[in-house]
């Protein structure tokens, strides 16, 4: 069967739209590595296996933040995108150290981060007179266990901060991060009733997910029967 221009391109365009649209489904992953400073280093509650207060001064902490903008609600409508979690488990902030790694999810129960919610997404652009800049923090449900990145980027790395009051377009143009390029400064915090760790930033760049890339593997394989066919 020989297929025609006419129908190979809107099939192909078909795989493109399913992927696009499952692409903004799943939630944005960046992962990042970072640097513990000396000021507040004392892991006090021995969180990474080194012994109660032991001194990480130095060490290198990887971690992810993942964000699922569905439950996500917006809080201000001026100085940035603000968005607050409304629904158990929109944002979860990891951090790894010695082969352990500690999880905040944020909750979706008000008055814990930012006396808002259980978690929070703060995005700042240009447009707002200050560089790009990113902040997202959870809260345990007792409050009392944080875990937050904040970064800031050259401008040179677009961000679409307001994203027309959608929370999916603001959290999706996070996309523009690549490999830490942009990235100008940062730091990420770890906070418990005892203990205070900060880390500046190393680096940090959008993670592809899973599903993304095994949809993606499809339209490639679809599109490839479609030449074999057309080639036949």
């Amino acid at each position: 069967m020989v297929f025609s221009a006419s129908r190979i391109i809107p099939l192909a365009l078909g795989f493109v739209l399913t992927l696009s649209a499952v692409a903004h489904a799943d939630p944005t992953v960046l992962s990042f590595t970072a640097r513990i400073g000396s000021s507040n280093s004392i892991d006090t509650e021995d969180v990474f296996g080194e012994g109660f207060d032991a001194n990480l001064a130095g060490q290198i902490i990887t971690g992810s933040v993942s964000i699922d903008p569905a439950p996500l609600a917006e809080l201000c409508s001026s100085g940035g995108a603000c968005y607050g979690d409304f629904g158990a488990g929109a944002i979860s902030v990891s951090l790894s150290l010695n082969g352990i790694t500690s999880t905040v999810v944020s909750t979706g129960t008000l008055g814990f981060f930012g006396s808002s919610s259980g978690g929070s997404v703060v995005i700042c652009d240009p447009s707002d007179g200050v560089s790009n800049y990113l902040a997202v923090g959870a809260a345990s449900p007792d409050g009392m266990v944080q875990q937050s990145i904040g970064a800031m980027f050259r401008t040179a790395t677009l961000f679409s901060a307001y994203g027309g009051g959608d929370a999916a377009a603001a959290i999706g143009s996070l996309d523009s991060i690549g490999d830490g390029a942009g990235l100008v400064a940062g730091g990420i915090t770890l906070m418990s009733p005892v203990e205070h760790l900060d880390a500046t930033l190393l680096g940090i760049e959008v993670v592809p997910e899973p599903a993304c890339l095994t949809l993606f593997g499809v339209a490639l394989g679809g599109l490839a029967a479609v030449r074999r066919r057309r080639a036949g």
